[in-house]
């Protein structure tokens, strides 16, 4: 008994190490994410584009499964040009990564002027430079449900 108590508490205390140091190792991994945000909220294109690698791309998946690219370029004058307080809630955030390529899935709820407007799921796709972690690609789709829903799901 003492010994399988053991193996347990060993194998506990393992995992709990281990998910302790996750957060930290994607720390550098997602501040192109979190600085993306953080540059919509405060209107700021130049912060806005120096997360994106030169290449990259901007869909979305529309209600009936097309895909609308956008210009990043003009996405980020959009956002330096708007007037409303934009501000994208991520709500739960997986990391995968192997070596210079990353993918991060996150479910959002997106705030105009403090009113919820939408929600739905993100997937960037990110590639580590000379620079640094870069976002290359960047898809989401949008729920068409209830979004008070889907943030308690999230």
């Amino acid at each position: 008994m003492r010994a399988l108590m053991f193996v347990a508490l060993t194998l506990t205390s393992g995992a709990v190490l281990a998910m302790g140091t996750q957060p930290l190792a994607n720390e550098e991994l997602l501040k192109p994410v979190n600085t993306l945000f953080d540059a919509m909220r405060s209107h700021d294109e130049a912060a806005l584009l120096a997360q994106f690698a030169p290449m990259a791309q901007l869909q979305r998946v529309t209600a009936d499964g097309l895909i609308k690219t956008s210009d990043v370029q003009k996405f980020a004058n959009s956002i330096a040009t708007s007037q409303a307080y934009l501000d994208e809630q991520l709500l739960a955030v997986k990391v995968q990564q192997h070596g210079n390529l990353a993918n991060v899935w996150t479910p959002f709820a997106f705030y105009l002027d403090n009113k919820l407007s939408h929600c739905g799921v993100n997937n960037f796709v990110l590639i580590k430079s000379e620079q640094g972690w870069k976002i290359q690609y960047l898809i989401d789709v949008t729920f068409e449900g209830d979004c008070q829903a889907f943030i308690a799901e999230h």
